[in-house]
């Protein structure tokens, strides 16, 4: 467990060293409550507290701006076992709209889990399809100048959509004090094709990610920083949080995406398994003359599924 630790320290110093050489992108849906629902950026991740979960997220991104991203999060779960050996199973439905675009994801996701220590390393794949819709009747060209020209055969006149087939893929280890990930996504590189004359293809994304938990001389009190890095070796993108924790019940901390935005994070737990997350992000970059921040709202639940087989045999009490 020692190496596991390090590796995690040695990966956020290294992070952190590289940080002036990083610089904005974005394609997939961008959250800045990762450290909440890594399963829906890892599908290894599925089943980590041995419970079923039902999770929903809404986006708003850079209000104020027309047609700024919106994003749509929707992630069950659900862990089983066969004999001795672990599993997990889940569904994961994703609408991203920015722009003249949007993106729906599905994805059936599985993760095999083995226990190693005090906690389990888990891989896992998720297999499905991206529907990416371009909304060509509503895209406005400016007449006259040479950089414009009205009869670009490269912008759709109409709206077009076509599908692909998506596949990610992941590796997870989850311990009482961390966790670390490693996921690919877009792995078959999807092409969408728009028409005859327009296509588009999806760049595989490396996440890395990780966080460690910090526990304070008052044992009511956690302190977790958390990392995540994306890239598609073309642009970067890193979160960097530092959240509290208060009996497992509240939560509160602050988040800094580089060369984008500083957040503010809080949640509770509102009945056993139910909890509810909020943040807010303030734009660091010249977003924020146009817009006045980003809100973001989540909701989970994890519970037991306990299916007993119920006995059909029985004793009358006239042959006791």
């Amino acid at each position: 467990m020692k190496i596991l630790r390090d590796v995690l320290k040695c990966l956020a110093i290294g992070v952190l060293l590289s940080s002036p050489v990083l610089v904005f992108a974005q394609f997939d849906a961008q959250v800045t409550q990762f450290m909440f629902n890594v399963q829906g950026y890892n599908p290894a991740a599925i089943g980590e507290q041995q419970m079923m979960k039902i999770f929903g997220m809404q986006r708003l991104q850079w209000v104020g701006i027309k047609n700024a991203p919106s994003t749509t999060d929707f992630l069950v779960e659900a862990p089983f076992q066969i004999k001795n050996t672990h599993h997990a199973v889940g569904i994961h439905f994703q609408n991203d709209a920015f722009g003249l675009f949007v993106n729906q994801r599905v994805g059936f996701m599985y993760a095999y889990k083995q226990k190693i220590g005090e906690g389990f390393l888990s891989i896992g794949t998720s297999l499905g399809f991206t529907n990416m819709t371009i909304k060509g009747d509503s895209a406005y060209i400016p007449s006259g100048g040479s950089y414009h020209n009205q009869n670009d055969l490269e912008i759709p006149k109409s709206k077009q959509s076509d599908i692909g087939f998506d596949m990610d893929l992941g590796i997870y280890y989850s311990h009482p004090d961390f966790d670390v990930s490693f996921s690919i996504l877009h792995l078959t590189k999807p092409t969408i094709e728009w028409g005859e004359n327009s296509e588009f293809y999806l760049s595989r994304t490396y996440l890395v990610s990780g966080g460690y938990k910090f526990k304070l001389p008052n044992p009511n009190y956690t302190i977790k920083p958390s990392l995540l890095v994306k890239t598609d070796f073309i642009s970067w993108q890193m979160d960097v949080n530092l959240t509290m924790e208060y009996k497992t019940k509240f939560w509160w901390g602050l988040s800094y995406r580089i060369q984008d935005a500083v957040s503010v994070l809080a949640g509770l737990r509102v009945l056993n398994g139910l909890r509810i997350g909020y943040s807010y992000d303030l734009p660091t970059s010249k977003i924020i003359k146009a817009s006045s921040g980003s809100h973001e709202l989540f909701l989970s639940y994890e519970f037991k599924l306990n299916i007993e087989k119920k006995s059909s045999k029985y004793k009358s009490v006239r042959f006791l």
